[in-house]
């Protein structure tokens, strides 16, 4: 455990210039996980669009953001490296603010859509820039092993204030429609401030050019499938993400608001399921459940073969349900698998590899929507079809997998790379 009042304590200043940066950095790291948290728009987003344009249409806006974020890696990945990841994280958090002012009073597919590209160009500015300046502060001081530590301290304070958020959010919705989105961008734009306040480390990694960045992402695809076992872990990381991602961000509000469940509601479940799912898995952690490897193969893939089927009675209880299995999942991918996948990967690559497997369940994301969107225009139906059609999938191409990789890996010891 650890105390609240440590943990935001102003730095003290010391005579080491290398501490000065690391106390400095660390602590408005701190400050920056509370406001960049603050998703106060989690339970109200598809709403606001569901006023003015359709379910298909804003099925589209989330394929643009997804996509333009893919392809805009490339220039931002320049643009970090020739201004610094200061400045990089700054500006990403100021487009982002600005794209959460517009959404606030769109009105039209447009401006939706020009809102859904400046999602999508701060998440690219983003990417990355923030994770290696961390890194490049903690190498500077050659406390790179710290780095864990340091991360699961910034997601315990990110979660329990993205959970005071989706409350909030729900709850002002109804009288202040505005406010949530408003909200939202007022505390990115606090975050464009703190970000600021960081001290740019002397490390940096290699300039960019097109070659170097090019030949850097073929190493990362192909640490992907370099061997029998990094090919093993990578497919499976990228089919929980391609069964989860996409209900984590979109279709589990798509479907919530299909079944006439309220924002305010919808804030409340959303929060608390959340919480539950992170509580959950922690315990799991703890009791070192996920030591042994057929439990890390095979309870992603029987949770989801079991639950997400329960989407063929497509009703609020059954959808909770699957939602919070969902959430479990997911952070199961992040925390566990997250981990495996690291090992597998070596050190020089390893950013790159992971950031490959993000663009490839990403990829996954939009085929899914893009299938939702067409279905969408012919049947009432599209959504209860999509989570069945992922629950057949989980069934038939999921859990067979885990259980191949389960008998495969039971007795062995993964190779690790430095």
């Amino acid at each position: 455990m650890f105390s609240i009042e440590k943990l935001f304590r102003f730095p003290e200043k010391t005579t080491d210039r290398n501490q000065n940066l690391y106390n400095n950095n660390i602590f408005y790291l701190r400050i920056l996980s509370v406001f960049r948290s603050l998703f106060f728009m989690v339970p109200v987003w598809v709403s606001m669009e569901l006023k003015y344009i359709t379910l298909t249409q804003v099925a589209i806006i989330d394929m643009v953001i997804l996509f333009s974020a893919i392809i805009l890696e490339l220039p931002t990945g320049a643009l970090a490296d020739l201004i610094g990841r200061k400045k990089s994280v700054s500006i990403s958090f100021f487009v982002s603010a600005m794209a959460y002012f517009l959404f606030a009073y769109a009105d039209s597919f447009s401006l939706f859509l020009i809102a859904g590209l400046g999602f999508g160009l701060g998440d690219a500015l983003m990417s990355g820039a923030l994770e290696a300046l961390v890194f490049d502060t903690l190498k500077q001081n050659k406390k790179e092993a710290a780095f864990s530590e340091i991360s699961n301290k910034n997601n315990l304070i990110f979660n329990y204030s993205i959970f005071a958020a989706i409350i909030i959010g729900g709850l002002i919705f109804e009288k202040h429609y505005h406010l949530p989105s408003v909200l939202t961008g007022i505390s990115f734009l606090i975050a464009t401030f703190i970000s600021l306040k960081f001290i740019e480390p002397d490390i940096d990694s290699e300039k960019f050019t097109l070659k170097n960045y090019l030949l850097q992402t073929k190493m990362g695809f192909k640490e992907l499938f370099k061997n029998k076992q990094s090919r093993d872990i990578s497919l499976f990381y990228i089919l929980v993400g391609a069964f989860t991602w996409p209900i984590v961000l979109s279709f589990k509000n798509f479907a919530l608001v299909d079944l006439g469940v309220s924002e305010k509601n919808m804030g409340f479940i959303l929060a608390f399921l959340s919480l539950f799912a992170v509580q959950f898995l922690h315990v799991l952690i703890r009791k070192k459940v996920f030591e042994k490897m057929k439990v890390v193969f095979l309870m992603p893939a029987i949770l989801l073969s079991i639950f997400l089927p329960l989407s063929y009675f497509y009703q609020v209880p059954s959808m909770v349900v699957i939602i919070f299995v969902v959430f479990i999942v997911s952070s199961m991918r992040w925390n566990v698998l997250g981990k495996l996948s690291n090992q597998c990967y070596s050190s020089k690559n390893r950013a790159t590899a992971i950031s490959s497997l993000s663009m490839m369940i990403s990829l996954a994301f939009i085929l899914i929507l893009a299938i939702f969107s067409v279905l969408n225009e012919y049947t009432e139906q599209a959504l209860r079809i999509i989570f069945l059609i992922m629950g057949l999938g989980s069934i038939f191409l999921l859990l067979p997998i885990s259980i191949k990789l389960a008998k495969k890996y039971h007795n062995k010891v993964l190779e690790i790379y430095d």
